[in-house]
């Protein structure tokens, strides 16, 4: 009769424990975006940072080269949900992005003093406006994940049913592709009118 009483109170609702894991995973994310910034705005000038005349940046030939440069973090999002430390990668690998994403804006804009905004807001913000929303997506899908999968090797109960997600992974799939498709098709020639 006790442990009747005492499992309810142990449930945690996935309701309850998604605003948190949505301050967790923009938290990470802003941290490393601000740790990026403030590591880029520092990198020498002109340090490694340089377009081809043609118009080509991200060293892709192929839309499946992009599609696949576009998805690696989502990918280790991935990975990481289906461990039962993923509520500590998962937020890692966003802090991660947050700082290379940030970093590489800080740099590229030194870089190219009279273009550098209009140039880092064509080469890394039209295709972060995709893979950004689309990688919170699965990383809030994969910590709700993982934290069922540690409360269920804890002997734990774990949290209310786990929300079923297929429609948010077609969204991030089709970001995925749209930001793939931007880099490999848009991007250049817009890159050949700044420069």
């Amino acid at each position: 009769m006790r442990a009747a009483i005492g499992l309810p109170r142990a449930r945690v609702s996935s309701v309850g424990l998604g605003p948190a894991l949505l301050l967790v995973l923009c938290a990470a994310f802003l941290t490393g975006a601000v740790l990026g910034a403030l590591i880029g705005v520092r990198a020498p000038l002109g340090s490694g940072v340089s377009m081809d005349p043609d118009g080509s940046v991200y060293g892709y030939s192929s839309f499946w080269g992009h599609l696949i440069g576009c998805s690696r973090y989502h990918l280790v999002v991935l990975l990481f949900a289906t461990s039962v430390f993923g509520a500590v990668l998962i937020p890692a690998a966003l802090a991660f992005r947050g700082f290379v994403l940030s970093c590489a804006v800080a740099s590229l804009a030194a870089a190219y003093p009279g273009r550098g905004v209009l140039l880092t807001a064509v080469v890394l913000g039209l295709p972060a406006a995709f893979t950004v929303p689309a990688l919170f997506m699965l990383a809030f899908d994969g910590m709700l994940f993982s934290t069922r999968l540690a409360a269920q090797c804890m002997h734990r109960v774990p949290p209310a049913q786990f929300i079923r997600g297929e429609d948010r992974a077609l969204t991030a799939a089709a970001a995925l592709f749209a930001a793939a498709a931007l880099e490999c098709f848009a991007i250049p020639p817009l890159v050949r009118l700044i420069i």
